[in-house]
């Protein structure tokens, strides 16, 4: 079941990128894969179900109630993006025959832009042991600052990459259109959203990891 769970993880996660760039692939492909995406994001729910009872029991420090909130707000925008995506959407729910608004629209993009984000979030709270693990490995190898030297390439390319996507704008409503350059490649796009996942990821990590840290020294 944990194999399935990781499995089913990094599918989500590589189809949300995918999900991105929607001038990349065409209508019907954004709005099937988006559809198999929530299909997905349901099946991961049913199996942490446990995870969902548990909220309100034992005790809750920082660490375990900011969990719980950047999970529930990752959920919220699931649903804002599913309940956007069938609103606006003109092949696969066209059946429907639900008229496109800019109510629609406007759901779609905030709730994309930050469900990407909280996905981030996410991401750097599960990744604590497998950091950890890398991390020994390379300390003190003949590696090591190759793989800082790497950390801090992608960090730079990720608030890079945010930048010039101005995914802010998106996030706060700031514009009510996307705007793609047409121009640029489809792998430097893609390279963009991955390395701004793994810069908030890997951010968040240090931050719980310095916690920790910090808690463990006060025992």
């Amino acid at each position: 079941m944990k194999k399935f769970r990781i499995i089913l993880d990094v599918v989500m996660t590589c189809l949300f990128i995918v999900l991105m760039g929607y001038y990349i692939t065409d209508n019907a492909v954004h709005e099937i894969l988006g559809t198999i995406t929530f299909v997905l994001f349901i099946i991961h729910n049913i199996i942490n179900i446990k995870w969902y009872k548990s909220i309100f029991k034992g005790k809750h420090n920082f660490q375990r109630t900011f969990h719980i909130i950047i999970n529930l707000l990752l959920f919220i925008a699931m649903l804002g993006m599913m309940i956007s995506g069938i609103m606006i959407s003109s092949d696969v729910f066209d059946f429907l025959n639900i008229r496109t608004t800019m109510f629609g629209r406007s759901l779609h993009m905030i709730s994309t832009s930050w469900g990407f984000i909280l996905m981030a979030i996410h991401v750097g709270l599960q990744i604590t042991g497998m950091m950890n693990k890398l991390n020994a490995k390379m300390k003190n190898s003949t590696l090591e600052y190759v793989y800082y030297f790497i950390l801090v390439l992608l960090i730079g390319f990720g608030i890079y990459s945010f930048i010039s996507l101005r995914l802010w704008e998106e996030m706060f409503l700031l514009t009510h259109f996307k705007f793609y350059d047409y121009e640029q490649s489809t792998i430097l796009f893609y390279l963009k959203y991955i390395a701004i996942l793994f810069t908030i990821s890997f951010v968040i990590y240090i931050i719980f990891n310095l916690i920790k840290k910090i808690k463990n020294k006060r025992l």
